[in-house]
């Protein structure tokens, strides 16, 4: 544990925290199941061999970088996009093109169906009552407001900003712009982003704010420490014990695993 571990360690302990910021996908909301099943049903229909494990990282980064865009501009992109996907390195572009839009057209109708992992709800509701909660993500706003609104839990958040409503995408740290420039002045260390991708961690660390990465979602626990976030927990479960709250349908309390702090 280093001194900027300490710092954020005793810095949430302070109370003088003011602000928290989710990413959407892969952190408060469960897209592993969604992603796994588009991804079987189109390479399985193409009699592709793939390593699950490793595709649904490789396409889960894709899906995260292009989720805010329009379809024509994921096309005239393609090349650049689709080509770190391993399960499709052996094929002609124009069939890998073909691929990988229909896995990304079969997850935003399979992704509707996704449901907010199992702490979530209770976390919201708790850090709503100390904390300014807002969500900046790359999904469309009104597929967030969708999903809160299943949940019941829309009002806890003071906004919500898809990719339509932001400036610019993570990991531009003017991705954030939309919340911080409610709060005037503005002090960095008041405010807390947690996300899942790095495209989450770069950008809340470049606009110098605390970042905690969540290695529940697509990205693994090694790709995340590389990106330096501040705390690496490995679940939501543990975002609510680093806060002081009980998850309540926990029933084996050694089950739970002890915080990872960055070295």
């Amino acid at each position: 544990m280093n001194d900027k571990d300490n710092l954020l360690l005793n810095w949430l302990e302070s109370n003088t925290l003011r602000s928290i910021i989710f990413d959407f996908d892969g952190t408060l909301l469960d897209i592993n199941e969604p992603l796994e099943r588009s991804i079987d049903e189109v390479l399985k229909e193409n009699k592709i061999e793939y390593d699950m494990e490793k595709t649904i990282k490789e396409i889960g980064a894709v899906i995260e970088s292009v989720q805010g865009y329009p379809l024509p501009k994921i096309i005239l992109q393609s090349h650049q996009i689709f080509k770190h996907i391993t399960s499709l390195s052996n094929i002609t572009f124009l069939k890998k093109l073909s691929i990988a839009t229909k896995i990304f057209s079969k997850y935003l109708e399979y992704e509707k169906e996704a449901k907010f992992f199992a702490e979530a709800i209770q976390l919201i509701k708790e850090l709503s009552k100390k904390y300014d909660l807002y969500i900046v993500s790359h999904n469309q706003t009104k597929n967030i407001i969708q999903h809160l609104e299943e949940e019941n839990c829309k009002d806890y958040f003071d906004g919500v900003f898809g990719a339509d409503e932001l400036p610019v995408l993570k990991p531009d740290p003017r991705a954030l712009q939309p919340v911080l420039s409610r709060y005037n002045p503005f002090h960095g260390n008041e405010f807390l982003l947690v996300g899942d991708m790095p495209t989450d961690i770069e950008a809340g660390r470049e606009a110098g704010l605390w970042t905690i990465a969540i290695s529940s979602g697509i990205s693994n626990e090694d790709i995340l420490q590389s990106f330096h976030p501040d705390l690496l927990l490995n679940s939501l479960n543990q975002l609510l014990e680093l806060f002081g709250i009980k998850y309540k349908e926990i029933t084996n309390t050694n089950e739970k695993n002890s915080l990872k702090i960055k070295s």
